[in-house]
């Protein structure tokens, strides 16, 4: 991916500029007052609320030349960039040059002076007779990349670093900030690895979130169907998943399932946090289940093996009409309901991992008391 560009300030077609040296000589040539340019690339997302960019920093800058016209007369030419500064003064680290500055000589003031013709906002020597140095808000060209000025900051997502090179940003290829997924040129081209998902250009999924819980719950502490898809979206929310409202929990009780609440969408995949993926669509979650297991929390924390409350059938249809802790009201050890388990290293133990996706463990394990703190699943809308 090519992330240098650089802004530029066209060249002005202007007369010879007359300047007395210190021998009163008169010292003509032409203006070449160099170039800059900026890009940026959009974000998606999506995605969304607060979307990632990989916008690069921009800076740009005005030129003011005056050109002799005859003996005592002279006429001014400004170009002025977006900002509405104007002049040479308003691009310098110091903001007035001296009055020799262009004529090659080293003045008092001055750090540089290779000629007006060798000066420009993007080179080594500055409009201003200054030495280009990152951090005076000028590109230069070749050596740097941004430079933001004092704004400069190595930490800032989609800034410039101290050192004039991009922050870190959208589609460089580094899952960073407020990222989810970030494939670099592959973003938006609908390419994912084997084992992934598709990410946009605005560096999300193309793909429905799931996570296990980080909390987990007592029966009564869940507050029915609706409280656990508000404990779902406020974990989401803590996370800064972008679609935080629109997350609900894999559970049922007599009037709710996720056979009836979620939305169905055919080819599009289910993901975990750290980019794996767990089933196709819809059709494959009920079918094959999640075959990676949804043991990766709102947090970051993988856990095999984790006792989930679902009281939901594989089909996603509720699978005991009578068993759900009281529609998930009650934490009494009297009450039961049925739960999952998040998944098995197929890895180290593949006879019980086999064993779990031809069982659909992963929502239905076995059944237990309701007085058990246990976490939920929660399944992106």
């Amino acid at each position: 991916m090519q992330l240098h560009r650089s802004p530029r300030v066209w060249l002005l077609s202007l007369p010879l500029v007359v300047a007395c040296n210190q021998g009163g000589e008169a010292m003509a040539g032409p203006i070449d007052l160099g170039g800059n340019s900026s890009s940026s690339t959009t974000a998606d997302p999506t995605t969304t609320t607060s979307t990632p960019t990989s916008a690069a920093p921009t800076t740009s800058a005005s030129t003011t030349t005056s050109t002799s016209t005859g003996p005592g007369d002279s006429a001014t030419t400004t170009d002025d960039d977006t900002s509405g500064s104007s002049g040479a003064e308003a691009s310098s680290t110091s903001g007035v040059p001296s009055p020799g500055c262009g004529d090659g000589q080293l003045d008092p003031g001055e750090e540089c002076d290779p000629g007006i013709s060798q000066l420009s906002q993007t080179g080594a020597c500055t409009l201003a007779c200054e030495t280009a140095k990152c951090g005076d808000n000028l590109v230069w060209e070749g050596e740097e990349f941004c430079d933001n000025g004092p704004a400069n900051n190595d930490d800032l997502y989609g800034g410039c670093t101290t050192k004039c090179q991009f922050g870190p940003m959208c589609n460089d290829g580094k899952i960073q900030g407020p990222e989810e997924c970030d494939l670099g040129t592959d973003n938006g081209t609908g390419e994912f690895p084997t084992s992934g998902v598709p990410c946009d250009n605005g560096c999300r999924f193309q793909a429905r979130l799931c996570f296990l819980s980080s909390t987990a719950y007592k029966g009564g502490e869940i507050g029915g169907v609706e409280g656990a898809h508000i404990k779902c979206q406020n974990l989401a929310k803590q996370a800064k998943y972008d679609n935080a409202a629109k997350f609900m929990a894999w559970i049922s009780d007599a009037q709710h399932s996720p056979f009836q609440d979620f939305t169905k969408t055919a080819g599009l995949p289910y993901v975990r946090p750290d980019g794996v993926r767990v089933a196709d669509d819809w059709d494959a979650l009920v079918l094959d289940g999640p075959i990676e297991g949804i043991i990766v929390t709102d947090t970051g924390e993988a856990l095999l093996k984790k006792w989930v409350w679902t009281g939901t059938a594989p089909s996603g249809k509720i699978l005991d009409p009578a068993s759900h802790c009281q529609s998930w009201t009650n934490s009494s050890s009297a009450e039961k309901s049925r739960v999952g388990s998040s998944g098995v290293d197929k890895v180290k133990f593949p006879q019980p991992w086999a064993q779990w996706v031809a069982e659909r463990q992963w929502t239905n394990f076995f059944s237990w008391t309701c007085d058990e703190a246990l976490p939920l699943y929660c399944v992106e809308q």
